[in-house]
């Protein structure tokens, strides 16, 4: 895997700290959604978790006892917090098939504190076959607020060879006190060339125009991109480009659209383009070659709204994604 490049510097900090046996007790792990954060946090749990070893590398191959455990979700001295199932029926649903089995809307709406609370035996022991013990917080801006105060007592009172880990993608919506307490690493967007890379080694059989269109939709994150690749994006993004750039006045390709995101089936494809349309509105008004006016402006705004307010209002498929059409063939009458 690639899932570093482009970070070289948060590992760089995390190294020298490391070198200089002056490594902090809690990370914040910040930046946008899908850069790699959650990945560095595993790699360096295992390098932690395996600092016994002196063959121990800060890598993805994982191919020893410490990352056999912690692929097997079952190393004595890690803990991964994660939102748990919404219901029982999720809780089936993720005791059946897994937590990562469940979608957006199966899942409870924060980390609870009985979470946090659930840490403590962790802590009252010395780590059992580690030198470290590891907590990994995805995500943090995820805390209930009782479980927010929760986690910062154990970061005022740091247990001994306890590193805590909190992935955030808004951290400036942590508490102050949390953010006081740990070390910021921060991850920037990838550039396009290692955006390329990332989805090559991830995804064998890209062709070109859909790897384009993918470091396009990705804007630096990989995750996001190789979520659209799961989805099939880069097709429903080439027929938004021909709207864009014919107008679609027979409402052809808008039908077409439509009629591919309706089925209960595509429900993952209509999530992906419903998070996608309004950039790709916001890229083409912003393109140096059209004069960027306020009418433009209100299609993306409109745009942004109805795709950030579909689901959650239960919006019909094909109106929503006939309207979104609408507002990119609109485009074409503004070039």
């Amino acid at each position: 895997m690639t899932s570093y490049l482009g970070h070289e510097r948060p590992r760089q900090i995390f190294h020298q700290a490391l070198a200089k046996d002056m490594l902090h007790h809690a990370w914040i792990l910040a930046g946008d959604k899908g850069l790699g954060k959650a990945a560095f946090a595993q790699q360096a749990a295992h390098f932690l978790l395996n600092s016994r070893n002196p063959q121990a590398v800060f890598s993805d191959d994982q191919d020893d006892e410490a990352g056999h455990l912690l692929a097997a979700g079952s190393h004595p001295d890690f803990r991964l917090l994660r939102r748990g199932p919404k219901g029982d029926k999720e809780e089936k649903k993720a005791r059946d098939n897994g937590l990562d089995s469940l979608e957006e809307h199966e899942l409870a709406r924060n980390i609870k504190v009985d979470q946090i609370r659930s840490l403590q035996p962790l802590f009252q022991n010395q780590a059992s076959i580690s030198e470290y013990r590891i907590v990994v917080i995805d995500a943090a801006d995820d805390l209930e607020r009782a479980g927010a105060n929760a986690i910062l007592k154990n970061l005022e009172e740091p247990p001994k060879n306890t590193i805590f880990f909190l992935i955030s993608h808004m951290p400036d919506r942590l508490l102050p006190t949390i953010r006081s307490r740990c070390q910021m690493l921060r991850f920037d967007p990838l550039g396009a060339d290692d955006m390329r890379k990332v989805l090559k080694a991830a995804v064998s059989d890209l062709d070109e125009a859909d790897l384009e269109t993918l470091v396009l939709a990705g804007e630096g994150s990989p995750g996001r991109a190789l979520q659209y690749a799961e989805v099939g994006l880069a097709e429903l993004e080439g027929i938004a480009r021909q709207i864009i750039r014919s107008g679609d006045r027979d409402n052809s390709l808008k039908s077409e659209l439509a009629r591919k995101l309706s089925l209960k089936a595509a429900t993952p494809r209509y999530r992906a383009f419903l998070d996608r349309a309004p950039s790709l509105i916001a890229e083409q008004i912003k393109a140096p070659e059209r004069a960027c006016s306020l009418q433009s402006i209100e299609k993306w705004r409109e745009a942004s709204e109805l795709a950030s307010t579909a689901l959650p209002k239960a919006l019909d498929n094909q109106a929503v994604i006939f309207r979104l059409g609408s507002l990119m063939g609109d485009l074409a009458g503004d070039s």
